[in-house]
């Protein structure tokens, strides 16, 4: 499965100073009102602060603060990769072990604190987890449909507003 992906990939191994390779993936800032943009990326939308810096690959869609994406504190940013066999959300129970194993996972080599919870994303459930370590707190919700899997991230401070990632996941809206 491509869960794996987000922990061999997404975050770094070892020393806390590889910590900021993480801002090109994760995010949040903001405040209520705040002007945003629409994001595009492969299968989906999503809005994010419309004074962000956008960014594209063939499977991400990424806004952060900065002239560059993952140069600020703060970004948000939706991956998709395909699955190996189709989801249905009647599979929610059987597959919600392996992503639980993927989290646990990131909190041990995040060295942070878990949170998980089970929340309504695009009209569907999804598994989100937060990861918080110091003043840094990263956000990943896993949504599954069909033969693909998105990752929302959202890095930000533990003193910014959660609205850039609220907003990530309220407006995320897969095609």
């Amino acid at each position: 499965m491509s869960f794996r992906w987000l922990a061999n990939r997404t975050f770094p191994k070892g020393r806390a100073a590889k910590l900021v390779l993480l801002a090109t993936i994760l995010a949040g800032c903001g405040g209520a009102g705040a002007k945003t943009q629409v994001v595009s990326g492969n299968g989906f939308t999503f809005e994010a602060p419309s004074d962000w810096t956008v960014a594209h690959t063939s499977r991400t869609a990424s806004a952060g603060t900065g002239r560059q994406v993952g140069t600020g504190r703060q970004v948000v940013q939706i991956t998709v990769l395909p699955l190996a066999r189709a989801y249905t959300p009647a599979l929610f129970e059987q597959v919600q072990p392996e992503i639980e194993r993927v989290a646990t996972a990131l909190k041990a080599q995040l060295h942070s604190t878990l949170a998980g919870r089970t929340l309504q994303v695009a009209g569907e459930r999804a598994w989100q987890y937060d990861l918080t370590r110091g003043d840094t707190v990263w956000q990943v919700t896993f949504f599954l449909r069909g033969k693909r899997e998105f990752q929302l991230y959202c890095r930000r401070g533990s003193r910014d507003s959660n609205a850039p990632c609220s907003t990530l996941v309220s407006s995320f809206r897969p095609r």
